[in-house]
């Protein structure tokens, strides 16, 4: 509560608490508000969105808390759409810190939503190696369960040293926090004689008996990718199906020859810290944007310019290598002068002329020679 020295009004929160000390939702929700726009400052392609803050739990059995979720295309602004970023009040009790990973979580989402990636399957629950390489982007490393992929995020040191006023703003405003629902108990048959649930990308689902699936891989011809059932990791199962499907035509990558099933995974080069291998490191196709290597600067007309190496790529089994460097920190590739080209020139010349008979030939004189072809004792070997 604050009285103005001018008026004597006396003005109170919007929740009508006039304690500076009291939780307010008008608060925790600025706040909130304040973490996305830093977010989108830092990374203006995630979109704007209505921020909100409800239930993470449902009360049916054998569900836990969601601390988040984010939902394209669900409110409207005028001739506006935007997206929906839910903060459940459950995941409100844990640290300042914890509650900015969610959005920043979330924020993930929302990239892949605008540059129309497939970052999830089985109805948003698994986060796939897309997720993975888009939240190193905005500064996170993952880890991979074996339910949810590469859903749980953890801030880098960098990130939690950028952000570290908002993180701080935020957990001024976390004064509350939502119970879960009570959990009710499971009631029918836990199994079924139904066959196998098995899901693509779309995601569509369909069932068939196991029999039917283990005869080999069903394709869908919307998305092109198989039909796998949820206890078949599909970042490990190394299926490769490019669409639209062909019906009755299953193809799957084929793993490099000598090489471990944990070798021909990529993703065990994801390291984006370089923690592992010194480096940030990144498999192939799969580092973040504002990277190059030498040879794509050189493709745009740029040098590395001096700078440090940034990060690596690693692919078949490690055995190939490729250095990456900073856009923002590359320089134009210097332009010869006309004097420097004259010079060149010659030398190229000097080069293809034969020392024994004076001649300019079309090729380059053979070192282990020492003369041209024509030259020769007894003539070209």
């Amino acid at each position: 509560m604050t009285t103005d020295p001018v008026t004597g009004i006396v003005d109170v929160t919007r929740t009508c608490q006039n304690g500076p000390s009291e939780f307010t939702t008008a608060g925790l929700v600025a706040a909130l508000e304040q973490a996305w726009a830093a977010i989108r400052g830092r990374h203006p392609e995630v979109p704007a969105a209505v921020i909100v803050v409800g239930p993470g739990t449902s009360g049916k059995a054998n569900q836990g808390v969601r601390y988040g979720h984010f939902a394209d295309l669900r409110w409207q602004h005028g001739d506006t759409t935007l997206p929906e970023v839910l903060v459940s009040g459950e995941g409100l009790s844990r640290e300042a810190d914890k509650v900015f990973t969610t959005l920043l979580h979330e924020a993930t989402h929302g990239l892949a939503a605008v540059r129309g990636i497939q970052d999830t399957s089985r109805q948003g629950r698994w986060h796939n190696k897309h997720f993975a390489t888009l939240a190193a982007e905005l500064g996170m490393t993952t880890d991979k369960d074996d339910k949810l992929g590469y859903s749980p995020c953890t801030l880098t040191e960098p990130t939690i040293a950028h952000y570290r006023p908002v993180i701080d703003r935020l957990a001024t405003a976390l004064g509350a926090y939502r119970h879960p629902e009570p959990a009710g108990t499971a009631t029918g048959r836990t199994n079924n004689n139904n066959g196998v649930t098995a899901e693509c990308e779309c995601p569509r689902k369909i069932r068939v008996a196991r029999s039917v699936l283990d005869e080999g891989l069903i394709a869908c011809c919307v998305c092109g990718s198989a039909f796998l059932p949820d206890d078949i990791d599909r970042d490990d199962s190394h299926v490769n199906l490019t669409g639209p499907a062909i019906p009755g035509h299953h193809t799957t990558s084929t793993p490099t020859p000598g090489l471990s099933s944990e070798e021909n995974d990529p993703m065990v080069f994801y390291d984006p810290t370089g923690a592992k291998y010194g480096l940030p490191t990144y498999p192939f196709k799969f580092a973040p944007a504002g990277l190059a290597t030498a040879r794509q600067l050189r493709a745009q007309g740029l040098r590395p310019g001096g700078q440090t190496i940034a990060a690596q790529i690693l692919w078949r089994g490690g055995k190939r290598k490729a250095y990456l460097y900073r856009l923002d920190h590359a320089k134009p590739k210097r332009t010869a002068t006309a004097a420097q080209l004259a010079a060149i020139g010659r030398a190229l010349t000097a080069r293809r002329t034969c020392p024994t008979c004076g001649q300019v030939k079309d090729y380059y004189i053979p070192r282990r020679y020492g003369e041209c072809l024509d030259c020769i004792p007894g003539g070209q070997p």
